[in-house]
């Protein structure tokens, strides 16, 4: 549920994707399939911060400014227990690496005091979805269902909802493979 981590990495999934996808035109009887195996987190655009009637805004320019996860942040926060522990909370931590110059007393205090790595982390990531605006229905996975992406020759009966267990399936068929001769050995 951190959004800064979260937009990072589909940023980086996207550049993947693209040298894939290049690598399988450059190279006919590869195929690329991307595919989850569940959906984390139920992000959320319009998050209502009060009780009257939501607006529906979200605040992207509030991602944009983040340059660490609350994760990574968390573990410098929580190994940093120098004499400028403030300064460093307000400087450091929320306005350049959080990007969040509009901290109030309480978010600093909340810092600055002896939490959890998780507490921490959670926190951080709290601060930045509030202000984008920004909804999480879980920490955990969701029954959304997820996207299947194929690019290559004869992907087509990848189109649609599948089980998950198709893919499996359909690439072995690819792959000319009988499943049931195929034993794993476990260690």
């Amino acid at each position: 549920n951190d959004p800064g981590a979260h937009v990072h990495e589909i940023l980086a999934y996207h550049q993947v994707i693209e040298f894939v996808t290049k690598y399988v035109d450059d190279h006919p009887g590869t195929v690329l399939i991307s595919v989850s195996d569940h959906e984390t987190g139920g992000l959320t655009l319009s998050r209502q911060t009060n009780a009257s009637y939501p607006q529906y805004l979200w605040y992207p320019d509030v991602i944009s400014r983040i340059k660490n996860s609350s994760s990574a942040l968390a573990m410098e926060l929580s190994n940093y227990w120098n004499t400028d522990r403030d300064n460093y909370v307000k400087d450091t931590i929320l306005c350049n690496c959080l990007g969040i110059d509009d901290f109030t007393d309480d978010e600093v205090k909340f810092l600055v005091a002896n939490q959890t790595k998780m507490d921490y982390e959670y926190y951080m990531a709290n601060l930045t979805s509030w202000r984008a605006r920004l909804g999480w229905t879980t920490h955990g996975h969701t029954g959304v269902d997820v996207s299947l992406f194929a690019h290559g020759i004869n992907t087509g009966p990848l189109r649609g909802n599948h089980e998950n267990t198709y893919i499996g399936q359909f690439i072995a068929d690819y792959l000319d493979l009988d499943l049931d001769s195929i034993t794993l050995k476990l260690n």
